[in-house]
């Protein structure tokens, strides 16, 4: 899992050997969030095969697969994930979760490729447009 959460740690991910779809995508949310004033607002998290649930919950205090708001998990009658905003582009997943009512966003950024939790894809795949 890449956890990116200041300026320092975003610009060396980018340094890092990464498929140049994901370098492009990585690239793109840090220049969005410079550009508006919101890279120290900014966390961004990328998983890689072998990261599940327990990963987000240390790096980020949540869980994809939990909507605190409607007490459901995923496969629960009424599920609804708990991000604000979810895509796909350039073969990832990713969703936009605002923090509080300082602009504080997690980005979560999710490959659709083998290796990655099976759980996570299958609800990425329900819940998320197909790519633009």
């Amino acid at each position: 899992m890449l956890s990116l959460y200041d300026i320092d740690t975003m610009n060396a991910a980018l340094s890092l050997p990464l498929d140049p779809k994901l370098h492009r995508l990585l690239s793109d949310r840090i220049q969005d969030a410079i550009a508006c004033g919101l890279h120290e607002l900014t966390h961004i998290i990328v998983f890689a095969p072998g990261d599940g649930e327990s990963d987000l919950l240390r790096e980020a205090a949540f869980s994809p697969f939990w909507n605190p708001l409607s007490e459901t998990r995923y496969g629960d009658p009424g599920y609804i994930p708990p991000w604000d905003w979810a895509g796909k582009q350039d073969g990832h997943y990713e969703w936009l979760k605002t923090v509080g009512d300082s602009g504080f966003a997690f980005i979560v950024l999710i490959p659709d490729r083998d290796g990655i939790d099976p759980t996570l894809l299958a609800m990425c795949r329900e819940f998320i447009p197909c790519e633009r």
